[in-house]
């Protein structure tokens, strides 16, 4: 049709004349779930650029036009989304839209240029009309399902998955007294997105941006999420570790960010990996148990602002060794229970005095790591010592005889019994670490301990009732001290005799 018949064909500044015929193809994207996520329109302009006011014999003049126009029509296209109208007079637009262009092709005519030039050009668009994107995923009741048209996407992925951290199922220990293990989740959410490279307004958006809106809106654990709940049992626990990646690939005009995070049970934000060994032997009439583990904890990172919020792991793991550390003894003794008691030491009990302790703060790694040893030693006999050890000696007379050397008795001197015997001794030592005296203010820094008196005193009248009063002798009382490293030693021995 001639121009001035009321139809405006123009893409930017370029009007058609004549204007071309076209094909429209209507492209609906969706997911493998069906849900849609745009359209994409394929339009395909065929017309001809022919030279006007040449006469037909004028080759020249006509070749000159058409290479002219062709030209033109190459410099109006080299340029993405442009405004492409089509329109009656004033009324509303038929085709409105900002196309991608994907190719021009002007071939020559059997006249070879003089007379006309064919061109065909290839375009890409969103909607036929409007600046935003049809509508799509629609369900077969005619009801919107997971419309994704509005973000300008081509390819969406949401991916989750969950798994038993370290197959840690959890459960009760048949171990009496010895509680249960709870159950500890990973949770992995993989979203990604490609954006659409068509223009929807005079303002182009780059196609990673919109992947970028969508995958930001998208992240997180979403109530989508509970309906895992009947499979992995993850329902009312609490999560920790929102740890997250992003890669960004401009060029693809892709977006992909994965979240990990650990689902637990319990008070504090924190894991625990333990274990207890038993020690006996035959040579040792005392059972050992070791118990050591490590604290791992665990934070809440928030993205909300930058940049990144959370509590220090290191915080909650010593949140959970507060309460960890409680119960180190009856995990011991339960375990020390579990076994036959030891012949030497038949009382089936453990001291409650750790044989030692040690504890290390991993504090950018946020852990606590302790590793406790005990043993079924009998309690001290004075409570504040750390370290006590007490001998008994018992010597008890010896014969007396006299030996007579006999000048050529070859087989050695003679011996005669004087009807008497030596002397009877009793020894007490006592070797102790007690409490270090570092004020040296102290009386008790100059001054050795007493805390053993009473029970060398009760050892003496125990003697004395046995020998009687007369007949019990000190020969040697001593006491170190050490105050500013607690070692006390004390020792004290008797003779004692028999009045008949």
């Amino acid at each position: 049709m001639p121009l001035g018949d009321g139809i405006s064909f123009k893409y930017g500044d370029y009007e058609f004349d004549p204007r071309p015929l076209f094909t429209v193809n209507k492209e609906i994207m969706k997911t493998a779930s069906n849900s849609g996520l745009g359209t994409k329109y394929s339009m395909t302009l065929n017309g001809n650029i022919l030279p006007t006011g040449v006469a037909l014999d004028n080759a020249k003049g006509g070749l000159t036009q058409v290479f002219s126009g062709t030209d033109a029509l190459r410099d109006a296209f080299a340029q993405d989304f442009n405004l492409l109208i089509l329109q009656c007079d004033t009324d509303s637009p038929l085709i409105s839209g900002y196309p991608k262009i994907i190719s021009v092709d002007v071939n020559h005519a059997s006249d070879n240029y003089v007379q006309r030039a064919d061109y065909t050009i290839n375009l890409e668009l969103p909607s036929l009309t409007g600046t935003g994107y049809d509508s799509a995923g629609v369900n077969c009741y005619g009801t919107e399902v997971g419309n994704l048209s509005s973000s300008g996407l081509v390819s969406v992925s949401d991916e989750i998955s969950i798994e038993f951290l370290d197959e840690r199922v959890g459960g009760d220990i048949a171990i009496a007294d010895f509680g249960s293990i709870p159950s500890v989740f990973s949770i992995q959410r993989t979203v990604s997105a490609q954006g659409d490279s068509l223009c929807t307004g005079a303002l182009y958006t780059e196609p990673w941006q919109r992947a970028k809106e969508y995958v930001a809106n998208n992240l997180g654990l979403t109530p989508e999420m509970t309906g895992l709940t009947d499979l992995m049992c993850v329902g009312n626990i609490n999560v920790a570790n929102n740890f997250r990646s992003v890669s960004v690939n401009k060029t693809e005009g892709s977006v992909n960010a994965t979240e990990s995070w650990i689902a637990y049970t319990g008070a504090t934000a924190s894991t625990e990996e333990f274990e207890i060994s038993i020690e006996k032997s035959i040579d040792q009439p005392l059972t050992s148990i070791s118990i050591n583990g490590t604290i791992q904890g665990l934070t809440d990172i928030g993205y909300d602002a930058c940049s990144a919020t959370g509590t220090p792991k290191f915080n909650h793991a010593l949140a959970g060794w507060s309460g960890v550390s409680g119960l180190l003894y009856s995990r011991a003794q339960s375990v020390y229970n579990s076994v036959p008691n030891s012949k030497g030491n038949p009382t089936g009990l453990l001291n409650i005095e750790p044989l030692s302790e040690s504890i290390g703060y991993n504090i950018i790694g946020g852990s606590v790591t302790y590793n406790h040893s005990y043993d079924d030693r009998p309690d001290n006999m004075y409570t504040g010592a750390l370290t006590e050890t007490i001998s008994l000696t018992y010597n008890e007379p010896t014969d007396v005889f006299a030996s007579l050397t006999v000048l050529g008795k070859a087989r050695g001197p003679l011996f005669q019994d004087i009807y008497t015997s030596g002397v009877t001794t009793r020894d007490i030592s006592i070797d102790a670490i007690i409490r270090i005296e570092g004020d040296n203010s102290s009386n008790r820094f100059t001054a050795p301990p007493t805390v053993y008196d009473d029970f060398i005193n009760n050892y003496e009248a125990s003697l004395t009732s046995v020998y009687g009063f007369n007949q019990v002798f000190v020969s040697s009382h001593s006491k170190s001290w050490e105050p500013k490293v607690g070692h006390f030693t004390v020792s004290k021995s008797w003779t004692v005799g028999y009045c008949i």
